[in-house]
Order: C-alpha cells, then sequence, then structure tokens
C-alpha cells in the first residue's frame, strides 16, 4: 500500500484555492477511482493521464488507485490537474522521489504524448503563493508570466523532465521581480476648439468620473474617451496584478496600461458581463481598474444596456454557471458617447433632423432612468466652427502634458482628503469632504428656481 500527496490550486475568481491530491494505491483489480471532483473533469482526465505517463517512458500502476481532491467543497474545473494527477500517481508508486512533493504545487494540461500544455487562470495561483517560499512547477511558457507572483517557478516542457528534478532546478529556477508598467504610447487628437471637452476629461479623469457625451458626428467624442486614458495616472502595482489575473483568466494579452476596453455595439450580454461555459469574465471585468467605452450607446441592445446597473453600483459581477460561480471585479470607468438621434442632427444648428417623433421617443427610451443616475457627469458636443479650426492652437502635447500633471495633483488631494477617488465619496460622506461656500449655495439656490 502506497499514499502520495500533491498541492495544487483551483480558481475562484481572482483568488486560488488550495487543493490536494491524494493517490492511494491498494491491491485489487487494477482500475482508477477519482473522488472529489465532477464526472467530466474525472471524464477528461482519466485517460490523458494514463496516456501522458506511459508515452513520458513510466510505468502505469498494476493496482488499484483511489485519488481524492480535497477539500472536496470547493471548485474545481479545467484541465490544469492533470499534472497534479500524474505526479501523485508517479510518488505513489515510487517512480519519483518523495522529496519532489516537498513544498511544491503542480499545474498543466498533459497532452497524450506526455507534453505539459499552457493553461489559462494559473496568474491566480502563482498571485496567492506571492508571500510563500513555494516551488511551482507550471508549463514552460506560463512560467516567464508567474515568475513576478512566486517565489520559484520551474518551467516544464514535458512530463519525462521530472525524472531529473536537479537538473530542473538549475536551469528553470528564477528569482522573481516586481512586474512593470509604461504608459500610453498613442497620443489622441482633440478637433481644435473644444475646450469643453478638454474640461470634461480632465474632471472626468481627475475624479474617476462616469462620462456620457452626446453630439453630432464629427465632434470628437471618440477622441475624448481615447484622451482621459492618456490622463490617468499609471497603475499602482495591486491594479496591474488584477488586471493580469483577469486577462490571462480570459487568455487575453495583458495591456500594460490601465486597461481601454470598447466594445461593438452589436456584442452580446455574455460578451460583455462575461459567463460562457467557463464562466470568464466580461469586458466589464476587464475593464476594471480602466476605461469602458461605449460608442453610440443607444445602439447597444436593451438588456446589455440594464445589465450595467448592477457592476456600475456595486463594482463586481456574480457569474454562474451550473457547477461554478465566480466573483469578478469590474470596478471601471464607464466612458459612453452618443448621437443625440438616430441621425445624429437633432439639435444642430447647421443640418436639419430627419427622424419622426416616434423614432425619436424609441431612441430616447433606450436610455433608463436608474442607468442614467449612475453616470455622474453629462455633456452636449457640438462641431467646431470654421474660425476655432483656423485660429492659432497651443500644441497638444503641451497642453496634454498640463493637463495630466493636474490630474494627478487633483487625485493625490482626493487621497489626503477622504483616502478615496471622489467617484468611490458616499452620499453620506460628500458635504463632509465637498462642503460649498455661501456664494455658491445661493449661486444653486437661484439657478435652481
Amino acid at each position: 500500500m502506497s499514499l502520495a500527496r500533491v498541492a495544487t490550486r483551483s480558481r475562484n475568481g481572482l483568488n486560488a484555492t488550495l487543493i490536494w491530491v491524494e493517490t492511494h494505491l491498494s491491491q485489487g483489480l487494477p482500475a482508477i477511482v477519482m473522488v472529489g471532483i465532477s464526472e467530466s473533469v474525472v471524464r477528461d482526465a482519466k485517460e490523458r493521464v494514463r496516456s501522458a505517463i506511459i508515452s513520458s517512458g513510466f510505468r502505469w500502476p498494476d493496482s488499484r488507485l483511489t485519488i481524492s481532491f480535497s477539500p472536496a467543497s470547493a471548485l474545481k474545473t479545467g484541465a490544469s490537474f492533470d499534472l497534479p494527477i500524474a505526479v501523485s500517481i508517479l510518488l505513489a508508486s515510487k517512480q519519483l522521489p518523495d522529496a519532489l512533493a516537498q513544498g511544491t504545487e503542480f499545474y498543466g494540461e498533459l497532452s497524450l504524448d506526455g507534453r505539459v500544455l499552457t493553461t489559462t487562470g494559473l496568474l491566480a495561483a502563482g498571485a496567492s503563493e506571492r508571500e510563500k517560499q513555494v516551488t511551482i512547477f507550471t508549463p514552460k511558457p506560463n512560467a516567464m508570466a508567474l515568475a513576478p507572483f512566486c517565489s520559484r517557478v520551474v518551467g516544464l516542457r514535458h512530463l519525462s523532465e521530472l525524472r531529473t528534478p536537479d537538473r530542473l532546478s538549475e536551469s528553470d529556477f528564477r528569482e522573481c521581480s516586481p512586474a512593470r508598467t509604461n504608459g500610453v504610447a498613442t497620443t489622441y487628437q482633440l478637433p481644435a476648439g473644444q475646450a469643453s471637452l478638454w474640461r470634461a476629461a480632465e474632471i472626468a479623469a481627475a475624479g474617476g468620473h462616469h462620462l456620457l457625451m452626446s453630439g453630432e458626428p464629427g465632434a470628437g467624442k471618440t477622441m475624448t474617451a481615447g484622451l482621459i486614458r492618456q490622463l490617468l495616472p499609471d497603475p499602482s502595482d495591486k491594479e496591474m496584478l488584477e488586471t493580469q489575473i483577469l486577462f490571462d483568466i480570459a487568455n487575453k494579452p495583458c495591456p500594460s496600461h490601465r486597461p481601454f476596453r470598447s466594445p461593438h455595439h452589436s456584442i452580446s450580454l455574455t460578451g460583455l458581463v462575461g459567463g460562457t461555459r467557463h464562466a470568464t469574465p466580461g469586458e466589464i471585468s476587464l475593464a476594471h481598474h480602466g476605461i469602458l467605452f461605449l460608442d453610440e450607446l443607444p445602439e447597444f441592445s436593451l438588456a446589455t444596456i440594464e445589465a450595467l446597473r448592477q457592476p456600475l453600483e456595486a463594482g463586481h459581477i456574480q457569474i454562474t454557471r451550473a457547477e461554478q460561480s465566480h466573483l469578478y471585479p469590474a470596478k471601471f470607468q464607464l466612458i459612453a458617447a452618443m448621437n443625440p438621434c438616430p441621425c445624429g442632427y437633432r439639435g444642430s444648428s447647421e443640418t436639419a433632423c430627419r427622424c419622426s417623433s416616434s423614432a425619436l421617443t424609441r431612441y430616447d427610451a433606450k436610455l433608463s432612468g436608474p442607468l442614467l443616475d449612475r453616470i455622474d457627469m453629462f455633456i452636449r458636443v457640438s462641431r467646431s466652427k470654421l474660425s476655432d479650426v483656423m485660429a492659432p492652437q497651443t500644441t497638444q502635447y503641451d497642453r496634454l502634458e498640463r493637463v495630466r500633471q493636474s490630474v494627478l495633483v487633483a487625485r493625490e488631494s482626493q487621497i489626503v482628503r477622504q483616502g478615496q477617488q471622489n467617484s468611490l465619496l458616499p452620499s453620506s460622506d460628500v458635504l463632509d469632504s465637498c462642503s460649498l461656500t455661501g456664494e455658491t449655495k445661493k449661486w444653486l439656490e437661484s439657478t435652481g428656481e
């Protein structure tokens, strides 16, 4: 009778739960039984692991194998359990040294010929081990991404490489260094004469406020969204780590700056909020700590628009499927743009609107009151006048740098004053942190009347 115990982790949202894979070899007819894991994972893993072990030159045990995954209540999905299952079998059958299970964790999918294949979602596991002295064995392509988040990492190309772990430790162990970020390279140009857009972009970037721009085509709404991205400060290490984990789960390349997501208005509800069979994060989570830009907002489906209400309020989204439920963060800054009507020229002084009254009613009804209540800033934009375009202009780069420094100063003052951005300030604290002078109160009262 032989028993082996191997550590791995199972992703749950941005976190990763420690899972123990225990293999027990006993007398009886050769068979393999897995407990504590869903039947779909068992069905897929059994034959892959068996073929990988034999193809790697190891011996398949001529015994009854009982493999347990604990805690049984923890969510366990994906193919990353292949490698820990195979290692636990090889340890229990004395084909690998017992020391290999000490202070180590294993992640990775196995091919039938024994290759260790890349899997998604491993950054969540690496981040969980950031403060621990644990050696992680992972697929070779994942090792570089995991390096900043764990004490030591070993990249494996093939299961047979575990025969010589000492050689792996010399060549593939790496001490980790913190992740680095850099700014946005693209420079967005606003049309001349749009001082109101510059000011709106500055206020939105400084306070993290949601912004809705309405105006005729060509007024500069889309470029303003890109400008706001440039005005945002570089993300902190913690913010960048969360962004990298979300993009790793979604199997997408991670941006080096704050994310800027701009989905087409034909996007599905699942694509925006997340879902699919594997409960992957959607665009609202991929925009976490960044900007979600929705151009032509009324052209999105009604269900998609209304789905924004809960994450705008709570800052997270719960994705639930048949056998799993994941809580993903969704603290994004919503920047939305729309035409004033379907033809785009309602209220224009130059072009007459061609829309019928019924078309205008349907268009306006796409944006509900509860959604608009969650948007902090509204601005109506007009096209630049010819005289503004022809007038001498300050260089965009110089102006951008001045406004960006103003945004940084404003953000720092908000943190000193109230410990958070203005957009995150609870209603009960607004008057305490943003009290009005007597003259300003009189002006508001007279304006309201």
